[in-house]
């Protein structure tokens, strides 16, 4: 069945017991500033009690709200992934399985899917985020202008084409069209278990080597930056990825912004750029940056 794009947007995230004020937060935001009219999907990593989903209601309670328990949702899942073991293992065994697989097969009449992570904080009214338009035959994601945050080595892109990946990407927002996923590339690096260095960053990096096989494109990152210590907001950032190593400094910065910002803010429309193959060169540099941040603290 086809959705008509006059139709609710459902905006799916993932959250659990650990830290939820603060994910509350973020979702109040995002349904305080969004001018579009969605509704929301929680999946859980199953550390939820019932205090903390009848919590979740009352500080949503103006808003059209579904909290998904994935544990229960797991065999219905892992039933669209039959054929795919290596699929079906990440969903078994990651909680990364759960935030990419959970929202492509929570509508499966719908040929689109909007999830972003509960950690976007929304600092004024935006409009057009969720346009089934710009997503339509490839992906949307947030823009990482600092790193390429992938699980595998620069070495490895002289060795393999199937290495290739666009420049980086953060999947704190992503946005499918379901039609132009490659399961078959999916199956196979989820299979590649040599390319997985950093387990957390597996997933990040199968969709980045996606990314580079349809349409993709990334959200300005003068709209939505991830906030790394040398990041900076501009007067048209409308959301903040706030990244957890560097989440508390920032809150702060983002409050003292707030005191001195304007009301009656305009409504601010997202431009999007399109995603480009990364290299062996563009790539190792990029390592270096991290390894220059991560170790020696230097931004």
């Amino acid at each position: 069945m086809e959705v008509q794009d006059d139709e609710k947007i459902i905006v799916q995230s993932l959250i659990g017991g650990s830290q939820l004020p603060f994910y509350l937060r973020c979702l109040k935001s995002l349904v305080t500033f969004c001018q579009d009219r969605i509704e929301l999907q929680l999946h859980t990593d199953g550390s939820l009690s019932q205090e903390d989903n009848e919590f979740i209601h009352a500080e949503l309670d103006s808003t059209m709200l579904v909290i998904n328990d994935s544990p229960e949702n797991k065999s219905r899942v892992l039933d669209f992934l039959q054929g795919k073991p290596n699929c079906q293992k990440v969903r078994k065994d990651s909680i990364w399985g759960i935030e990419f697989f959970d929202p492509i097969f929570a509508f499966a009449e719908d040929p689109i899917s909007f999830y972003l992570d509960a950690d976007i904080l929304f600092l004024r009214p935006f409009s057009g985020l969720f346009d089934r338009k710009s997503v339509k035959d490839g992906a949307v994601f947030l823009k990482d202008t600092q790193w390429d945050a992938y699980s595998f080595r620069p070495c490895h892109m002289l060795t393999s084409k199937k290495t290739q990946v666009v420049e980086g990407i953060t999947t704190g927002l992503v946005f499918w069209d379901k039609s132009a996923i490659d399961w078959d590339y999916l199956e196979w690096f989820l299979g590649e278990h040599h390319l997985h260095q950093i387990p957390e960053w597996i997933m990040p990096t199968a969709q980045a080597g996606l990314a580079n096989r349809c349409e993709a494109k990334t959200i300005s990152p003068i709209h939505i930056p991830n906030l790394y210590p040398n990041a900076r907001t501009y007067d048209d950032t409308f959301g903040v990825h706030l990244l957890g190593s560097y989440r508390k400094q920032w809150i702060e910065k983002l409050e003292a912004r707030k005191k001195t910002q304007r009301k009656n803010l305009p409504i601010i429309n997202p431009s999007l750029e399109k995603c480009v193959s990364q290299n062996f060169f563009g790539y190792s540099l990029r390592q270096f940056r991290r390894w220059k941040n991560t170790r020696l603290n230097i931004w």
